[in-house]
């Protein structure tokens, strides 16, 4: 049996008749049209530098997601300090993944000391949760007194903070610290621990308890007499973006933690939270009088006067851009003035004052001036005016045009009766 296809061609219709399996073919993919998609998922493996790391053996990725997996190239003979780029074929996207898995082969070991998976372009760090708590390397090795090791699996965790020692000699410590994160119910999640932070070094604590969307907080208790000093502490967002998020737990709030149970009791616990308003202050390059040794504490005041801290600018130098951020109860949007009040008796030169919103930096005006002007100096020595800067946007919102008036329907004139015929 055949089936006629008409089609319009050369200024007319033409038939063309079809056997009834092509008929099935054009149906399947008319019907099904995404039946063959696959995407194409990259992962980079790295082995350890020690020369016991490689491995003789060849080892085979599998790719998981919650409901399908696939297999990604082959590893053979892993050497100390390779890089393997794989790759794999899979009914599902790169951020659908769950799980990668490489079982052990042969009798000896293969350390791996960093998974990435590429999404969009960006590498993203997984961690081998075959181990207690989960870690960013892993041995994969058949030894029975290490069952842990069996297979390795690795996860892209969801909760993942990055956070640098300051780099003083006194910055690092002995002990070890274990931030918990905190859920806007209440949760408690231990991340993985950071022992004896040095200073100038980064460290990762992850955990995989719930969704990032759902974190309100990290908290850090100093657990020793010693104390650490932490340069910046940020969270992973995704795609390579690290968020740097402000301890509230010391006033003003800080962007450099100190950690310690034998100083104040402010510095007992590290309070990390999200910033909602992000302010980058830039210093003049001189004169030399436009560095400052002094904290200066930023206010964020809304438009319904609420006032908010925003983390302290501590010694400004010459010509650097510094950010003072703040965890608000009202948006940036809301945000109505930046207030930054002299502190001892040297003077701070303003250049530039930028707020974020939006994700788009606005240039504020220090209205402090008259005329209103980009600049402005924050000294007790000097002029009133400099007592304290005041930076407001000085865009006005356009007026909202109203909408065009609908014009009444006209009413029609009364008609006039024609003359009667006589």
């Amino acid at each position: 049996a055949t089936v006629s296809v008409l089609y319009w061609q050369r200024g007319c219709w033409e038939e063309q008749p079809l056997q009834m399996h092509a008929v099935g073919a054009l149906l399947v993919a008319l019907l099904f049209p995404l039946h063959a998609w696959a995407a194409t998922i990259t992962l980079r493996v790295t082995t350890g530098s020690d020369w016991l790391a490689g491995s003789s053996y060849t080892f085979t990725p599998t790719v998981h997601s919650s409901s399908a997996s696939c297999t990604a190239t082959s590893i053979s003979d892993p050497d100390g300090d390779d890089v393997n780029t794989v790759t794999a074929s899979c009914s599902f996207a790169a951020a659908d993944i769950s799980q990668v898995r490489i079982p052990n082969m042969g009798t000896d070991a293969w350390q791996v000391v960093k998974m990435e998976l590429q999404i969009n372009g960006a590498w993203m760090l997984l961690w081998a949760v075959n181990l207690s708590p989960p870690n960013l390397e892993t041995w994969i090795d058949d030894d029975s007194s290490a069952p842990d090791h069996a297979t390795g699996i690795w996860e892209m965790l969801p909760l993942r903070m990055f956070i640098t020692t300051r780099s003083f000699t006194s910055a690092g410590s002995g002990a070890t610290y274990t931030p918990s994160f905190i859920s806007t119910s209440s949760a408690t999640c231990a991340g993985t621990s950071i022992a004896a932070p040095a200073q100038g070094a980064s460290y990762w604590s992850v955990a995989g308890c719930w969704a990032l969307s759902t974190l309100a907080r990290v908290e850090i208790t100093a657990p020793s007499s010693d104390s650490w000093e932490v340069q910046k502490a940020s969270i992973d967002r995704g795609g390579g973006t690290l968020e740097q998020w402000v301890a509230t737990n010391q006033a003003p709030p800080s962007l450099t933690p100190i950690i310690d149970d034998d100083d104040l009791t402010e510095y007992k616990k590290a309070v990390l939270q999200a910033p909602n308003i992000k302010v980058r202050i830039v210093t003049a390059a001189a004169p030399s009088s436009a560095s400052s040794v002094y904290t200066y504490a930023p206010k964020f005041i809304s438009k319904t006067s609420v006032v908010c801290d925003g983390s302290g600018v501590v010694a400004p130098g010459l010509g650097s851009s510094i950010l003072s951020l703040g965890v608000c109860s009202f948006p940036p949007e809301d945000l109505e003035r930046v207030e930054i009040s002299q502190q001892g008796n040297d003077g701070w030169d303003i250049s530039e004052l930028y707020v974020e919103v939006a994700s788009v930096e606005q240039q504020w005006w220090a209205i402090n001036e008259s005329p209103p002007a980009r600049s402005t100096v924050v000294d007790g020595d000097g002029a009133t005016r400099y007592l304290k800067a005041i930076f407001a946007s000085l865009i006005t919102p356009a007026p909202a045009t109203p909408a065009p008036a609908t014009p009444s329907p006209a009413t029609p004139a009364p008609s006039t009766p024609a003359p009667a015929t006589p």
